[in-house]
């Protein structure tokens, strides 16, 4: 459990992600073992990868989703899985107000040009994110974008 921008923020653990929601488990893991390599890789304060489209464009047609928004806040912390502090955060100037001042992204998007979300790295200290930072970025949004195309690399 932890506390920035007067939030009190808490790693919701393995027994919140067995709810069910119609999201196969290796699914929801994959999101969080995602977002918590960009933030070890990188070594960034946070990361999310933020499926808000790809899960409001799911929800709408009432399909199933293959991966879940997911991030880490606080740096060693545990997965955060609420959906609606992940997707604020997602935001740079909402990331801002709760305490982050760097922050990188890049898009994510379907083979058809729809947008899936973003892949997130927050910083709370001053920091340039660099091409190298931005490529594994790109990378994991890659996989990302790959494991929702084919479902069987989320199983």
């Amino acid at each position: 459990m932890g506390r920035f921008g007067g939030m009190l923020l808490k790693g919701s653990g393995r027994a919140s992600w067995e709810a069910d929601d119609g999201l196969k488990p290796g699914g929801r893991i994959a999101s969080a073992k995602l977002a918590e390599l960009v933030q070890l890789t990188l070594v960034a304060d946070g990361a999310i990868v933020d499926l808000r489209h790809y899960a409001e464009r799911q929800r709408a047609v009432a399909a199933a989703e293959r991966l879940s928004t997911a991030g880490i806040l606080l740096a060693g912390g545990e997965a955060e899985r609420s959906e609606a502090l992940l997707w604020q955060l997602a935001d740079p100037i909402e990331a801002s107000a709760s305490g982050f001042r760097s922050y990188a992204c890049v898009p994510l998007h379907d083979t058809d040009g729809a947008p899936l979300g973003r892949i997130v790295a927050l910083q709370r200290g001053q920091r340039a994110f660099d091409g190298h930072d931005l490529k594994i970025l790109r990378t994991i949004a890659d996989v990302v974008a790959d494991m929702i195309r084919q479902p069987h690399l989320a199983s």
